[in-house]
C-alpha cells in the first residue's frame, strides 16, 4: 500500500512539474521590440513637451523645465552609415530643485498571456551613469516611478536590466513590477550635474 502512494505521488510530482514547464514557456515570450533602429530601418524624432504621452511621436523629449529647473538639452536622429539612432544630450543641472532630462515612449500592444523578466537596451556615451524609468497604470503621480541604472561607456554595449531590480521612487508604490503594466519607458540623466551625452538604438522586452 505504501509502494503505490509513493507511485502516485512521484506521478503527480512529474504531471504538476510539466505542466509548469508548458506553462512557462506560454507565459514566457522571446521578446517584445520597442524600438529598433540598426540598418536605419525606423526614424523618430525629438518632441518636446510638458506631457509626452499625448503627443504622436516614438519619443519624446522633455527636461526639469516643467517642474521650474533650469536644465538645458536636445534630443534627435543621427544616421551613421547604414546605421541610426538616437541621441540625447545636454546640461543636467539640480538647480531650482530641478535636475533630468529624459526621452521616453509609450508602450502598446503588449502580448496578451506573455510576460517579460526585463529590460535590454543597446546604448553608448560618456562613461556616466544614466537611468531607466518605467511608469506603470497604477502610477498615477507625475513624480512616480521605477528605476533602475547603469554605465554608458564610450562604446556601444548591450545592456540586460531585469524588472525585478527596479527600484521604486516611493515607498507605497507596488513592490513587483508585471511588464504587461507597463505604460511608459525614459531613458533618463538625472539627480546630479553633469554633462550627459547618450545614445540608444535598440531597447526591447525579454
Amino acid at each position: 500500500m505504501t509502494g503505490n502512494v509513493y507511485l502516485s505521488g512521484k506521478y503527480i510530482y512529474v504531471l504538476v512539474f510539466s505542466i509548469l514547464i508548458l506553462y512557462g514557456k506560454f507565459i514566457w515570450a522571446d521578446t517584445m521590440i520597442i524600438d529598433d533602429m540598426r540598418d536605419s530601418n525606423m526614424n523618430g524624432k525629438a518632441e518636446q513637451a510638458d506631457f509626452c504621452e499625448d503627443k504622436s511621436e516614438r519619443w519624446c523629449f522633455v527636461t526639469d523645465k516643467v517642474m521650474g529647473g533650469v536644465s538645458e538639452g536636445s534630443f534627435k536622429t543621427i544616421i551613421e552609415g547604414d546605421d541610426a539612432h538616437y541621441n540625447m544630450q545636454g546640461n543636467v543641472s539640480t538647480k531650482n530643485n530641478g535636475g533630468f532630462l529624459q526621452f521616453r515612449t509609450k508602450i502598446n500592444n503588449h502580448p496578451k498571456g506573455k510576460l517579460y523578466k526585463g529590460l535590454r537596451i543597446e546604448v553608448r556615451g560618456n562613461d556616466e551613469e544614466y537611468a531607466l524609468h518605467i511608469r506603470t497604470k497604477y502610477l498615477l503621480l507625475p513624480w512616480q516611478y521605477y528605476q533602475s541604472t547603469f554605465i554608458a561607456t564610450n562604446e556601444w554595449q548591450i545592456i540586460e536590466l531585469p524588472l525585478k531590480d527596479f527600484k521604486k521612487s516611493n515607498f507605497y508604490q507596488p513592490s513587483s513590477i508585471s511588464s504587461s503594466d507597463i505604460q511608459t519607458l525614459g531613458v533618463v540623466a538625472i539627480g546630479r550635474d553633469f554633462q550627459a551625452n547618450i545614445d540608444l538604438r535598440y531597447i526591447e522586452l525579454y
